[in-house]
């Protein structure tokens, strides 16, 4: 009976000592789960720092120095008036009446940098005024290329162009005849640049520009197709003021 009883009593310690052998293995993995989430909650403060100290995009998400042209843009002048660098030429204060000074404008802007461009303006001007007695008839075709220079003062479309012009002029006169020479100069011109809707869609593939100018040109010799008949044209100061929408391509 003793053996039996003995028996027990060794059984009941084994019986509870078993979960006390248990006990250091949880709390080791609970010691192993805080540690993760504190290590979780460090990380979670450091992306919310980064996240703090990170400025915040505009609403298009793009800055404005991010925002890239196309290679080659065309555009459009709905609006060109050039303030004439001779009496003869037209517009502005004509004591002879009015002037028609059409003028038809195409710009090429190709891209060969990131802040410099390469632009073409062909262009064709007519002129038909009366001066006196006599009318005249100036068909003006020419070409004017230059250098655009993007970033000046620090803003990225505004920009700072020189440019060199050439023209062939033909006049004709309904006393004299007609004649034909050249115009040259150069031109420096200030503007800005907008592409529209932050360059984003269909809308981003639009492009408009506002610039003016100052420059001054000088002219040839006309050759008359009348004997004894000669024709003059005075050199001088040039004021432009230019405006234009494209599409870049």
């Amino acid at each position: 009976m003793k053996k039996v009883v003995l028996l027990l009593i060794a059984l009941s310690v084994l019986c509870v000592a078993k979960p006390a052998k248990k006990q250091p293995k949880a709390s080791a993995e609970k010691a192993v789960k805080t540690e993760v989430v504190e290590k979780d909650e460090t990380q979670a403060a450091e992306e919310n720092a980064i996240a703090v100290e990170t400025p915040a995009s505009d609403s298009t998400g793009q800055d404005e120095s991010e925002i890239m042209d196309s290679t080659v843009t065309i555009y459009i002048h709905p609006f060109n008036f050039m303030v004439p660098y001779s009496h003869f030429w037209g517009g502005v204060n004509v004591p002879n009446g009015f002037t028609d000074y059409p003028l038809y404008y195409l710009t090429v802007e190709w891209k060969l940098m990131e802040k410099i461009s390469l632009i073409s303006m062909p262009h064709y001007v007519r002129v038909d005024r009366k001066r006196k007695s006599d009318r005249y008839k100036i068909h003006d075709i020419g070409l004017q290329e230059s250098f655009r220079l993007y970033g000046v003062g620090g803003k990225r479309w505004r920009y700072f162009q020189v440019g060199f012009l050439v023209d062939h002029l033909h006049i004709h006169s309904n006393r004299d005849g007609g004649f034909d020479g050249w115009l040259y100069g150069f031109m420096l011109n200030g503007g800005v640049k907008k592409v529209l809707n932050g360059g984003e869609g269909f809308l981003g593939r639009f492009a408009v520009f506002l610039d003016v100018g100052l420059g001054y040109v000088w002219t040839s010799d006309f050759d008359a197709d009348r004997k004894d008949r000669f024709f003059e044209m005075d050199k001088g100061l040039v004021i432009d003021v230019n405006a234009a929408i494209g599409f870049q391509i």
